[in-house]
């Protein structure tokens, strides 16, 4: 099923990295290694891969904007092998646009299976990806990220920016996007939606303050900044 999968394995533990190649390479991956910084250049930044498997913690490189930034080269499946057991971390590098995470200790066989999880659910559901100067949202696996950073949005922020993303020339007023983020325009309040957006601003700003993402548009719309 994975011949010809092109995978990298960066992992600083030579050994470990090398088990995870013969045992990947046994079920037919096509398998590229990192254990040292310095190798990046050559295996990492002028390629592009089916699969990359990355250890949490590899020395020199941060590892939810390393995520981010091989999302925006491509749509590899990442898998961040990580001994971390902080529900909030895990849920940051999926946030981050990792597709799955393994913590310490595992079976290698849990390795493939993750893999092969993300593949078949990428192909039942192909990611549907907006973009807007530098931000880039990806609805199916519900990440974001502004200026190569992640995006911890909430879920009202995150319907929000969706709204405004994928149709970024036309303005909406409040009381559209108050029904289109809650379901209903009943208790549509004339404030719920300035505050949202207000706190959605502020975050698109911490990753980048030189730009302008969203703009008030007449008395009560809304539409993405050109």
């Amino acid at each position: 099923m994975f011949s010809q999968f092109n995978t990298l394995i960066i992992h600083s533990n030579s050994q470990f990295n090398n088990q995870i190649k013969i045992y990947l390479e046994d079920k037919e991956y096509l398998c590229n290694q990192i254990s040292q910084f310095k190798e990046l250049a050559d295996y990492y930044e002028n390629h592009t891969y089916d699969c990359i498997i990355i250890e949490d913690e590899f020395p020199r490189i941060k590892t939810k904007e390393f995520i981010v930034q091989a999302k925006l080269k491509g749509q590899p499946i990442i898998i961040v092998l990580t001994d971390t057991l902080s529900p909030d971390y895990l849920e940051s590098l999926l946030n981050a646009g990792a597709d799955d995470y393994l913590v310490e200790p595992y079976d290698l066989k849990d390795l493939d299976t993750k893999i092969q999880s993300v593949y078949k659910n990428g192909i039942l559901r192909p990611r549907r990806i907006y973009r807007f100067k530098d931000i880039v949202v990806d609805t199916t696996s519900r990440t974001c990220s502004c200026n190569g950073k992640p995006l911890n949005l909430t879920k009202n922020e995150f319907k929000l920016l969706t709204i405004l993303i994928s149709h970024p020339y036309q303005p909406f007023s409040i009381s559209y996007l108050f029904e289109q983020v809650w379901g209903s325009s009943i208790y549509e309040d004339g404030t719920s939606i300035p505050a949202l957006v207000s706190n959605l601003i502020m975050k698109l700003r911490l990753a980048n303050n030189e730009e302008e993402y969203i703009k008030r548009f007449g008395r009560d719309n809304y539409k993405m900044a050109f």
